[in-house]
């Protein structure tokens, strides 16, 4: 007489998982990333527009000591051309990261040679001024 409600089998939706796993890859993406950049401590000048890092950036730190530095491995001016040509065929824009207390001909001498070695693009790494 009377009939059994069937049950629908439940259900997950793909769309909302998909969302899901590219939010997480961004984030491990960038990460990586903002990781990769910090490596070195330096107190960096302030500037008041400021920009986050963009992808295929090359990071080259210049110490209050005048040392140039590339990841954690100290470059002498000398290796610097050369290094730089080497890493401009995975890189295309130059991220400069001078201590604000560094001499600015080591910090010219840097943006000559990424200018040589063929980098069309040249950042200056800076903090916001704190408010």
């Amino acid at each position: 007489m009377f009939e059994k409600p069937r049950r629908e089998a439940p259900s997950i939706g793909l769309t909302p998982l998909i969302d899901i796993v590219f939010i997480l890859l961004i984030f491990v993406v960038l990460a990586a990333n903002f990781d990769r950049v910090k490596g070195l401590k330096v107190a960096l000048p302030q500037a008041s527009n400021t920009q986050a890092p963009e992808k295929k950036i090359l990071a080259i730190t210049v110490t209050k000591e005048g040392k140039l530095m590339y990841e954690d491995k100290t470059l002498s001016k000398s290796q610097l051309l050369p290094k730089l040509k080497e890493l401009r065929k995975k890189h295309s824009i130059l991220l400069l990261r001078a201590d604000n207390k560094v001499a600015l001909q080591h910090a010219v001498y840097v943006l000559d040679q990424a200018s040589s070695a063929g980098f069309e693009s040249v950042s200056i790494a800076a903090n916001r001024p704190s408010k």
